[in-house]
């Protein structure tokens, strides 16, 4: 039997001349493979090679593919107000609507677009609502005038947060996943994982909603 060669993330960090939390975000994203033993990483030779020769920080082949966007169909649609239980009522100026469906599921979707004061600061603002109820909600980086990214926190079906020691679920093996505070700083803002998206990429925020609806049954 071949004998593979394995390492730990600090001997996979000293081979690629980084850190090791380096390491671990890169294995959190999918974009370097890595199996656990017990609590512990571990990753091989062959997979740092191809690492490298993927050119670095790109998910691997085995990500899952998103499955519901291609099925999603949305359209703009005009702005509307919504209130929170809270009282609150917020304004959405940028609308879209439509639906997203697969073999076993329809869902009714509504995105809105504004803007408000979190971590801080104003910010952009985006809520996704599956059939009339709100699902996730992303909010724009802190450099987000030159970069267009906002970014939302992944809830597990046990309604905890995506840890950064955690291993990513396969629903979101495909997405770009990072920890929330490296693009949102300021007071209270989450230090757990979230997915990461352009402002105009409504597939990834759908996909992301109906992962969270079917995590928490609302089918």
């Amino acid at each position: 039997m071949e004998t593979i060669k394995v390492y730990t993330p600090e001997e996979a960090a000293q081979t690629l001349k980084t850190d090791t939390k380096t390491i671990l975000s890169e294995i959190q994203a999918g974009h370097l493979e890595a199996f656990r033993v017990g609590s512990d990483w571990r990753t091989t030779e062959q997979s740092i090679m191809d690492f490298v020769a993927r050119g670095g920080s790109r998910p691997t082949d085995s990500a899952i593919p998103r499955p519901i966007s291609p099925h999603t169909k949305l359209q703009k649609a005009p702005g509307f107000q919504y209130m929170w239980p809270n009282g609150l009522t917020e304004e959405y100026p940028l609308a879209y609507e439509g639906t997203s469906d697969d073999s076993a599921r329809h869902f009714e979707v509504k995105i809105g677009i504004g803007e408000r004061e979190m971590a801080g600061r104003n910010r952009k603002r985006v809520l996704v609502l599956l059939n009339g109820r709100p699902t996730v909600e992303f909010a724009g980086a802190d450099d987000f005038e030159t970069s267009d990214l906002v970014a939302s926190l992944i809830t597990l079906p046990n309604k905890s947060r995506l840890k950064t020691h955690q291993p990513i679920p396969k629903e979101y093996r495909s997405f770009d996943v990072r920890q929330y505070n490296s693009l949102i700083k300021g007071p209270r803002a989450a230090k757990t994982m979230a997915v990461v998206a352009k402002i105009d990429d409504l597939d990834t925020m759908v996909s992301h909603a109906v992962n969270r609806a079917i995590y928490r049954d609302d089918l």
